[in-house]
């Protein structure tokens, strides 16, 4: 049996001494459920026990590959993993989780083995090379801490946050009832927390774990730290050292109750004050939560944002579609602009115009995306690099390389000459050109032409030998040895009366020079290479030997070598110090050269769509409607072979405030209500919209109710994740939110469905009222009203009456559908033909729909051991309303100004409406019958 009790029928290997001494370190450690601990054994990575299963059935997706030590009572499972594997899983565990820490031990020579580097999701620095190896967008984390206390019956939520990518501490406060608290903390998220420290004692109380549960649906890590570690003892020292300013400025976010504590347990955990690159560099801010929508990670999974492991390829979902940047640093911006869509108007104007310039002129967004962002580096992380002072002169060359691309681009913004010229150059051009001066990057590039020589790159990297005087002899030196080796070379070939290069070559390899020829030469100069060379080695591809003068030069040549190399290390340092010193101008422009891509990439996006895109009209939060003509889902439009209806969307209020869509299944409904919220978050963004013309009302959130699955570990069912998720809308969303609701109340009895549809519908109406799109199959819900204007839509399918063949039509239009097609798609799912047969009987007996302007009450009696759907007292109601109005209709005809034929017409026009309405009630047909036998009396 192994750790978790499977039948072991792997092989137990032989342990060997170092294999040993890991295994006895390994069981002497704290468990740690979720630590994932691997052993460095230089020639492979090992993992051990329980995490050896997991890597083994998460990453080889077979348990074939663990091993066991040991004897069979206490053996235990090894896994080994090479350097590639070890980078993936690394990826996996603290990229794409929230549950894992990484710690990675090495065995120290006479002293056993150590902890060396450790990670967690929101601590990435220990494992940056591996992590970054590849251009792949990469997402800097956000830690936080947070702390709960209950005072006077209310709670106190205290938070703290650092974001390295944008050099800021935050610390916003809510002090709020229990439930608002929460769903207001909820949203924090959307700044990027991957890992969250909280007090270990919190694990045991109400609102703690509360806590721990609103952490792991946003996705981030809980970490439990000691009550000790929450002490603000030192912390204004930290600060001190940290900010930029003096700690007075930050005086009124300090002292906010409880912020302290947690910016103590912040600034330790983050260890921000162990390097010293970062002092002086940090500003403290009150983090303001309502200078971005709100959404949650319900929305952003309902309107396909961020890519799903199930999902095929980028391109199902937003950030696919928007991510055409050309730079890593772009990739993150556009990442977190995602999750953070602005409100402000004037500033998401100013995105629309940057976009509308590079979208009007191809030349000019060409220019930038084709020939200058494409060959920029990743700014931000060689900046970080040099700040700690971890640069390679390849890094800075890569930086070099960017600061000569700066005047290009301020040049091609300054080329054009449309309607935003004036913003393009005060957002970009100008803030380029001053970067690019030269008391900035033009003493950058100076240092760099200085010390480095520029004409061996990219093939190598190296201090310029004029740079220092030492340096300068060491490299006279090489030469001379370099022309001897030349001149021995010769002199070797006239001896072998063999052509230099072309037969008798010269190669080096980290021991030094020799000399090579091919097999077939080998033979015919044998006995001269016997008596007069050395021969090194003889294989097929040819024969390697050497002489004792090569043999004296390449050993000085070697030494000579060495010298430089520790000569040019010292001289590399002094460079990185000095470069250093522009780390401030580089993270400016890599922020301005971020957003400049960004912007780039959506008029790239908007212009190359299946259908251009169209620049919004937009309007302050609250007053204006959201008018939508032509619109399109981004994602599904962009899909091979797919040729998308568009739509129009009009939410107006007072008139079409509230949208009910019924249809059948597959038939466009959640599409339709899913391309709405993805248009008006594209906008608050600053793309254009997949429109063929679009008006919206900034919404200060989105709230989406669209699918559900269990959460079996937190006991969670679907139908109570449907109702929880449900429950924060309707305490959270103000009527300039935008609500989006997909078949609630399937999860539960067909009435009590729709009993709950119909009151959490009311309460949106009068209640919040706020714009809705509700897709719905409970028909009844179409008998809806309210003040703020409901309005009945519906997609539309065509049914051939000769072979019942269901035909999706994907068009929206007015009024409510007229009938279910859960038959028909029964049909295409190849049910067996009795099965259909049955249902179709089945529903015919239970089921008698209301027309939507039928305001049912949806009653039920019980009949039998049925349960039969019958009218109720609104029905008749109806049905005599609707009599009523046909006598009114009736007795208001102006017969005496009518000609004979003129009267005939608009009476048999009435008893045509009154027939029409009564074939589709049965309570309306009762009461004509029972009149037309009362006036035949």
């Amino acid at each position: 049996m192994n750790e978790e009790g499977e039948v072991r029928n792997q092989p137990t290997v032989e342990q060997d001494e170092k294999t040993k001494s890991m295994i006895k370190y390994f069981r002497g450690l704290t468990e740690d459920p979720q630590a994932v601990r691997f052993f460095d054994r230089k020639d492979q990575i090992t993992v051990l026990g329980t995490n050896a299963l997991f890597i083994a059935r998460e990453f080889y997706k077979t348990t074939t590959v663990v091993k066991y030590v040991g004897n069979e009572k206490d053996a235990i499972a090894v896994v080994a993993l090479n350097r590639s594997l070890f980078t993936t899983v690394l990826r996996e565990l603290l990229l794409e989780g929230n549950e894992h820490v990484v710690e990675v031990y090495d065995e120290v020579v006479r002293m056993g083995w150590r902890l060396s580097r450790s990670a967690s999701p929101g601590r990435l620095t220990a494992f940056e090379d591996e992590l970054y190896r590849s251009n792949e967008m990469v997402d800097i984390p956000v830690v936080m801490a947070a702390r709960v206390v209950v005072r006077d019956s209310q709670l106190i939520v205290s938070l703290a946050y650092a974001n390295t990518s944008t050099r800021q501490v935050g610390a916003p406060q809510v002090s709020l009832s229990t439930m608002i608290s929460f769903a207001a903390w909820k949203r924090l998220w959307q700044i990027g927390a991957k890992e969250c420290v909280v007090p270990k004692e919190a694990a045991s109380t109400p609102e703690g774990r509360k806590l721990r549960d609103v952490l792991a649906r946003c996705g981030a890590l809980a970490t439990d730290w000691k009550p000790s570690d929450f002490s603000p003892k030192d912390l204004e020292t930290d600060l001190g050292r940290l900010l930029k300013s003096n700690i007075e400025h930050y005086r009124v976010v300090i002292e906010q109750e409880g912020t302290k504590a947690v910016l103590a347990a912040l600034l330790k955990f983050t260890e921000l004050l162990v390097d010293q690159s970062n002092y002086g560099k940090f500003a403290l801010v009150k983090h303001d939560m309502g200078r971005y929508m709100r959404l949650d990670s319900s929305a952003l999974r309902a309107l396909n944002t961020f890519k799903h492991r199930t999902d095929a390829n980028d391109s199902f979902c937003l950030f696919g579609q928007l991510n055409k940047c050309r730079t890593p640093m772009g990739k993150r911006l556009l990442h977190r602009w995602l999750k953070q869509p602005l409100l402000d108007l004037a500033e998401i104007n100013r995105r629309h115009d940057i976009v509308e310039a590079m979208v009007d002129d191809a030349v000019l967004r060409d220019r930038l995306r084709g020939a200058h962002l494409r060959v920029l580096p990743d700014i931000e992380r060689l900046t970080r690099k040099l700040e700690r002072g971890k640069c390679t002169l390849q890094d800075l060359c890569r930086l070099y390389q960017a600061s000569a691309q700066l005047p290009l681009i301020a040049e091609a913004l300054e080329q054009y000459e449309g309607p935003h010229a004036a913003l393009l150059k005060e957002l970009y051009g100008d803030a380029l050109a001053a970067a690019h001066d030269d008391e900035h990057l033009g003493k950058f590039e100076a240092l760099l032409e200085a010390s480095v020589d520029l004409d061996k790159i990219p093939d190598e990297y190296t201090i310029c030998a004029t740079y220092d005087p030492e340096l300068g002899e060491l490299q006279q030196e090489k030469d001379k040895v370099a022309a001897s080796i030349q001149q021995v070379h010769e002199d070797a070939a006239a001896e072998l009366k063999l052509q230099v290069e072309k037969v008798l070559k010269l190669e080096r390899s980290h021991l030094g020079y020799f000399f090579r020829i091919s097999k077939k030469e080998e033979t015919s100069v044998r006995a001269k290479l016997a008596s007069r060379f050395q021969v090194i080695e003889a294989r097929k591809d040819g024969t390697k030997f050497t002489s004792k003068a090569l043999k004296q030069l390449s050993d000085r040549r070697l030494e000579l070598d060495q010298q430089y190399a520790e000569q040019q290390r010292h001289l590399v340092e002094r460079v990185v110090q000095v470069a250093s010193s522009f780390a401030e101008v580089f993270f400016e422009i890599s922020t301005l050269l971020a957003s400049l891509d960004v912007l780039a990439s959506f008029a790239e996006v908007s212009s190359n769509a299946p259908m251009p895109y169209t620049r919004p009209q937009m309007s302050a939060k609250g007053e204006g409607d959201v008018v939508l003509k032509g619109c399109r889902h981004p994602c599904v439009e962009a899909q091979q072979d797919v040729s998308f209806i568009p739509n129009d969307c009009c939410l107006a209020r007072g008139r079409s405030w509230f949208q009910i869509i019924t249809g059948p299944n597959m038939g466009g409904k959640s599409t339709f209500i899913r391309q709405v919220g993805a248009c008006v978050l594209l906008a608050q963004v600053g793309c254009f919209v997949p429109c063929s013309a679009a008006e919206i009302s900034i919404r200060d959130s989105i709230f989406a109710r669209v699918g559900a699955g269990d959460s079996q570990l937190r006991g969670v069912s679907t139908f109570m994740a449907e109702m929880l998720e449900t429950s924060s809308i309707l305490k959270a969303a103000t009527p300039a939110s935008l609500i989006i609701i997909d078949e609630l109340g399937r999860g539960t009895s067909t009435y009590d469905g729709f009993g709950l549809a119909w009151a959490i519908s009311e309460h949106i109406i009068k209640q919040i009222g706020a714009p809705c799109l509700f897709a719905t199959h409970f028909h009844e819900l179409t008998s809806l009203q309210g003040a703020c204007g409901v309005v009945n839509r519906h997609v539309t399918a065509h049914i051939d009456q000769s072979s019942r063949k269901l035909t999706m039509l994907y068009e929206v239009r007015e009024g409510a559908c007229d009938q279910s097609f859960g038959i028909h798609c029964a049909e295409f799912a190849h049910f067996p033909e009795k099965v259909l047969q049955l249902a179709r009987a089945k529903a015919a007996e239970l089921e008698d729909f209301t027309p939507s302007d039928i305001s049912g009450s949806g009653a039920s009696v019980a009949v039998g051991n049925k349960r039969k759907r019958v009218e109720g007292v609104s029905s008749a109601g109806w049905a005599a309303t609707r009599a009523r109005r046909f006598l009114q209709d009736f007795a208001s005809l102006p017969l005496a100004e009518l000609s004979p034929a003129e009267a005939v017409t608009k009476v048999q026009q009435l008893r045509d409406d009154l027939d029409h309405d009564a074939s589709e009630s049965s309570s309306l047909q009762k009461l004509l019958a029972t009149l037309s036998s009362k006036a035949a009396v």
